[in-house]
């Protein structure tokens, strides 16, 4: 099983886990973008569902713009217009464009690098959630929304069930002798998820499964922390939603299976 830094002891090696806990070529799931705050009926939250495809379609029908995009995707480190177009073999002028139309879609977001000789060059980010297109269109974030809702309706007993629920859940996908966090969480990187490990146990999603719930339904963190759990046979606590990609969950000693 595995086990922290902190569980090792001090006269233990600091454990093999890469910094990012997933595999650099492995492109993350592709989705529609977070929802507004929950207001009014279902149907209104419905109603948006629409204009998804429709921005998602104008992100990807172009095979260049596509590419840019895809490359923000499986790597979300920052990039200027110069990077942009030498990694991708076109005129920054026409990186320029594509990138002004992604953020112009609400994929990326830019700024100003400060700091630097000469005119501050502008900087591009990835800020939407996982991109995906299906026909018709499947809004599971929806359904998990309102069973995590459901759970709130019962207080205590419900914030302790939801959690309960994922760590079963995490058992039965448990990987037999992890030796590593990064191998422990690897079922959820298969579904789409990416996981960043920092200092002290604390480990961060940088592409979280949940994260167009959370925000709307923050006890499906609950649900994700009793998974991380029962994948990994250590206490985890969740640290709440962290801008721009998901959540937080700081992991320590503990087994739980």
């Amino acid at each position: 099983m595995w086990r922290s830094a902190a569980a090792a002891g001090k006269n233990e090696s600091p454990r093999n886990v890469p910094s990012l806990l997933s595999y650099p070529d492995r492109r993350t799931p592709a989705g529609l973008g977070p929802l507004p705050q929950r207001e009014g009926s279902g149907h209104e939250l419905l109603k948006t569902m629409a204009p998804d495809m429709e921005r998602a379609l104008g992100a990807l029908k172009d095979f260049t713009r596509r590419d840019i995009l895809l490359r923000f995707y499986a790597d979300r480190k920052p990039r200027s217009v110069d990077e942009v177009a030498g990694a991708t073999g076109i005129h920054r002028s026409v990186a320029f464009d594509h990138l002004e139309r992604l953020v112009g879609l609400g994929y990326l977001e830019a700024e100003r690098r400060r700091g630097l000789p000469g005119k501050p060059a502008k900087i591009y980010r990835l800020t939407a959630g996982p991109l995906q297109i299906s026909h018709p269109m499947r809004r599971y974030d929806i359904v998990a929304e309102a069973l995590a809702r459901s759970f709130d309706d019962l207080g205590e007993a419900g914030k302790r069930a939801i959690t309960q629920i994922g760590r079963a859940l995490g058992r039965d996908l448990a990987v037999p002798q992890p030796g590593s966090l990064g191998a422990a969480l690897e079922p959820l990187v298969e579904m789409g998820g990416e996981y960043e490990d920092a200092d002290e146990g604390r480990v961060a999603c940088v592409n979280c499964l949940f994260a167009e719930v959370c925000r709307r339904a923050p006890s499906i963190c609950l649900f994700h922390a009793g998974l991380i759990e029962g994948l990994t046979g250590a206490t985890v606590r969740s640290l709440g939603f962290c801008e721009p990609a998901g959540c937080a969950y700081q992991l320590t000693t503990g087994p739980t299976r």
